[in-house]
């Protein structure tokens, strides 16, 4: 019996354009009138929720953010596992030594910083509020640092990605593109992924991982399909790694061909 939904949002839930399918909203809301717990869990800092489809945001009041580091509920913003200024900068200095083209971003769950040098990418700057400094600058900040984002003007993100971790620093490396795409590499702290919040939650609610389904669709979600009972790709997978999963069309279309898995929950109370 499923007893928590995990959904990614980018990609998954909400399509381009900010358009979500009806099929999917029906069947979530289905789930959960059944008391099964939905939890969203997004690349998107918390500043990022608001443009949110209003259906979508009607579903849950949980949402996991910034791929784990931090966390919505109720409204209320808390930093789960941040950066620390000395890992920022450390890490920084070491991957630039890797790659001399490579330009950093910090993101915060307020507002986002940005080197000269770093090229924008509208799914999170947000302009006005933006603050352009230089990394040592960003990482002495008094706001925790929930992402560092990693631009390469040489390298793809999955090349990037290859040659942060062979760094050897204790941290959580994922991007949300496709491997061959230009990024940004996101850079955490080692406690903070999808599959880590996932885990939380469950151990809390004390949830078997078997009664327990999330769907995604790029690297960053791997770690949360990784973390239940059913791991579920939308659409094509963008990489070998994601093609280990079961795949679906839509996450409505999954959810309705395995309705006896959550439909009866209520009755078995």
């Amino acid at each position: 019996m499923i007893r928590a939904v995990f959904c990614d949002l980018d990609g998954t839930l909400v399509r381009p354009g900010n358009l979500v399918l009806d099929e999917d909203l029906d069947m979530l809301h289905g789930v959960t009138s059944c008391g099964v717990r939905l939890v969203f869990v997004t690349g998107r800092p918390s500043r990022c929720l608001a443009d949110l489809p209003a259906a979508v945001r009607e579903l849950s009041h949980e949402v996991i953010t910034s791929n784990g580091a931090s966390e919505v509920v109720d409204g209320r913003t808390r930093v789960l596992a941040p950066l620390e200024g000395h890992q920022v900068r450390d890490f920084s200095e070491a991957l630039r030594k890797a790659d001399p083209e490579v330009s950093f971003a910090t993101e915060f769950e307020s507002a986002f910083g940005y080197e000269p040098g770093y090229a924008w990418w509208p799914a999170t700057d947000t302009g006005a509020d933006a603050v352009c400094a230089e990394i040592p600058d960003l990482a002495g900040s008094a706001l925790p640092v929930t992402k560092l984002l990693c631009r390469s003007g040489d390298l793809s993100a999955g090349d990037l990605a290859r040659s942060a971790e062979a760094l050897g620093f204790d941290v959580t490396v994922t991007y949300s593109c496709r491997p061959e795409e230009g990024g940004p590499v996101e850079v955490l702290a080692p406690l903070a992924s999808k599959g880590h919040a996932v885990r939380r939650i469950l151990e809390e609610a004390d949830i078997e991982p078997a009664a327990a389904v999330a769907f995604g669709d790029r690297p960053n979600d791997i770690s949360m399909l990784d973390s239940v009972g059913a791991g579920v790709v939308i659409g094509v997978p963008s990489e070998p790694r994601l093609s280990v999963f079961e795949s679906a069309a839509s996450v409505g279309t999954w959810l309705a061909r395995h309705q006896e898995r959550w439909r009866g929950r209520l009755g078995s109370e």
